[in-house]
């Protein structure tokens, strides 16, 4: 008996549930031997247009069980994969919730940015040379012989213009050294 793609649509038909109760067997997945039916419809339907089908009952039913083993080989070889990309982002998971939370709630924002208003005022009391020692030394890393070189004073008065000009930002701030 020859099949064309108007029977190959009226035997699918005629088999789709039992088709699907079939390949739901193998698989053990309602939806997936949905779909897996679907496939076979569309593999059914090309070989009709291109060859004489001469068992067109078996041939559906065959494809429909060559296309459930083929899902179930193509899952375990993923499912491997799928355990250590689970794995992998249990690990990711726990590592993000060690990670402690560094944003900064408002009231912090504002402390700090009044913190940083009263270091600015206490530099601006400052006289320029004992400035240019702290900043020299505190924010650019200079030695105090560097300092001394650049600011025409000897090593220890840079050491006395730093620590007289660190008590004066200490007593502006209040208790927080800066």
């Amino acid at each position: 008996m020859n099949i064309t793609a108007i029977n190959a649509n009226d035997v699918f038909l005629h088999h789709r549930h039992s088709l699907i109760h079939t390949i739901a067997r193998i698989v053990g997945c309602p939806q997936t031997a949905e779909d897996l039916a679907q496939d076979t419809y569309l593999k059914f339907l090309q070989a009709a247009t291109t060859q004489e089908i001469s068992f067109p009952n078996s041939f559906l039913f065959q494809i429909g069980r060559n296309l459930a083993l083929d899902h179930l080989r193509k899952q375990r070889i993923r499912q491997p994969f799928a355990n250590e990309v689970a794995t992998a982002k249990q690990e990711t998971n726990g590592f993000f919730e060690s990670v402690p939370n560094t944003t900064l709630s408002p009231e912090q924002i504002v402390a700090d940015q009044q913190q940083v208003a009263l270091l600015l005022d206490g530099l601006q009391n400052l006289s320029e040379r004992r400035r240019t020692c702290l900043v020299l030394h505190r924010f650019h890393h200079w030695p105090y012989e560097r300092i001394a070189i650049h600011v025409g004073i000897s090593r220890s008065a840079v050491e006395k213009n730093i620590q007289a000009a660190v008590a004066h930002l200490i007593a502006a701030q209040g208790d927080e050294p800066f």
